[in-house]
């Protein structure tokens, strides 16, 4: 019977893969290597204070980190939980103090009364997921009772190259998502793995190119190195849930999320290879594609003019996002402000190939998934109370940072998918959410009333340093008003 004869052709290989999963099971330390760059020479982040037993922040990591801070040895009871990502995660242009990880605590304390929660914040500013990714072997190792990672944003900061890897990136990625699954792959992958120098080694802290001064100048139209970016993210972060995983932890990703409506690209480039005469062209349709004072009917069809002329033109994507917008179809504006985030030349926003990755990796490793930008999708462009598929601005401070409110949300909706999923099973509980909320409510008041009013002045320095360092201005002085 050939049913037969296939079952015994395969017995073998199945007895094989039962042995080395018994007696050769994969080491979690297996799964750290980054075949784009070298990762080994990144310092931890958190020192141990030997007299009062407790791991830091060292001051001198205050420049990409705020204080944080945990018991070397965990009190029985106590849920520790370490939340991984980049300035999302930190809160800026705030801080942690009002950041999602604050109101995530704040949540379970209100709602588990007898249960010591630990929610540590561990958001580097502009901190890529390969950086995080070493953060989170390190916080593996301090006894975490979950991990949530917001990451995403800030892929596109740093000077890598990839070569000959971004060639084999889809067969290394077949193979690594097979690996994670089947442990004679993996097995031969480490005894047939030669030793090898990975293409770029990173410096010990984030060195973004828009940190210097002409930054913005080395941004330029680069499909083969975008390319190289989305798949070591796709890679790093398949990485980092089959890590958390194969260490049986409860691990929730949230999408990177961000403003679609107020934010346009940060650095227009028209192709190399467009004639003098196209060139002429695209500048008098765009000067009347920015022409306010004339009809939003005239303007479309010059957007549709430089798009005929060059279709990668993304700020004529994002001119006619935005007043397809205004017109409330949704659907068409939609699709032009994604393509004006993701063809952005000086892309500070995760694209829509990130999104898909977090996305599909979620779903195929069953990681619960906090859908951000839905989250933030309450209003449509007039207002009412009707989600239209594109996240209102209102909870962005900027082109990604949350508002407070957003903060707030994303807390909440955390606290509340942890414990469907069961993560505090067994721990004495509040049953009446009139209570919970009442207690939540006093606690943040107690929290906000603790915020000084420097705190708040200090974040809108922030933000306006944050929306010159985007612009690529650093090292500049304001522009004024005229200019």
């Amino acid at each position: 019977m050939p049913w037969l004869t296939v079952c015994l052709s395969l017995t073998p290989f199945l007895l094989i893969e039962l042995g080395l999963r018994w007696f050769a099971p994969q080491p979690v330390s297996e799964t750290k290597v980054d075949p784009y760059i070298d990762l080994q020479q990144l310092q931890p982040l958190f020192e141990l204070e030997p007299k009062a037993g407790v791991w830091q922040i060292p001051d001198h990591r205050m420049n990409f980190f705020r204080p944080a801070s945990f018991v070397a040895n965990k009190t029985e009871g106590t849920k520790r939980i370490f939340v991984l990502g980049g300035s999302t995660v930190q809160g800026r242009p705030f801080s942690t103090e009002t950041a999602f990880s604050t109101w995530l605590q704040l949540r379970l304390q209100a709602e588990f009364p007898k249960t010591k929660v630990e929610v540590i914040n561990v958001g580097g500013i502009s901190y890529a997921s390969y950086r995080v990714s070493k953060l989170l072997s390190e916080v593996m190792e301090h006894q975490p009772d979950a991990v949530v990672l917001y990451t995403g944003h800030n892929e596109f900061l740093e000077d890598r190259e990839y070569g000959e890897l971004l060639e084999a990136s889809v067969i290394r990625t077949w193979l690594s998502n097979l690996s994670g699954k089947v442990r004679m792959v993996s097995w031969l992958q480490e005894k047939l793995r030669r030793p090898a120098k990975p293409v770029v080694e990173i410096p010990q802290e984030v060195d973004a190119r828009l940190d210097h001064l002409g930054g913005l100048e080395k941004y330029h139209r680069d499909a083969n190195w975008r390319l190289g970016v989305e798949n070591h993210f796709d890679q790093t972060l398949r990485n980092m849930v089959q890590r958390v995983k194969a260490a049986n932890l409860p691990l929730w990703l949230c999408m990177p999320t961000c403003d679609l409506i107020n934010t346009p690209p940060f650095k227009l480039e028209l192709a190399n290879d467009l004639s003098a005469q196209e060139r002429d062209e695209w500048r008098t349709a765009w000067q009347t594609a920015n022409d306010h004072g004339l009809p939003s009917s005239q303007r479309l069809a010059a957007c549709n003019r430089c798009l005929a002329i060059d279709a990668l033109d993304s700020g004529a994507h994002y001119v006619a996002g935005r007043l397809l917008y205004e017109q409330a179809d949704r659907e068409n504006a939609s699709e032009h402000l994604i393509a004006a985030r993701d063809l952005d030349v000086c892309p500070l926003r995760a694209t829509t190939a990130i999104e898909q990755s977090v996305i599909r990796i979620a779903a195929e490793e069953n990681i619960p998934l906090i859908l951000t930008p839905t989250l933030f999708d309450l209003r449509d462009a007039n207002g009412n109370r009707t989600p239209d598929g594109i996240a209102d601005p209102e909870f962005f401070v900027d082109h990604l940072h949350p508002s407070l409110t957003g903060h707030q949300v994303l807390g909440k909706t955390l606290a509340e998918n942890m414990r469907q999923h069961d993560l505090f099973v067994g721990l004495e509980r509040l049953q009446n959410s009139e209570e919970i909320e009442q207690r939540f409510q006093a606690l943040a008041e107690k929290h906000l009333a603790g915020l000084s009013e420097a705190y708040y002045a200090r974040g809108k320095q922030r933000l306006e340093g944050l929306r010159r360092w985007a612009a690529g201005r650093v090292g500049q002085p304001p522009k004024s008003p005229e200019n």
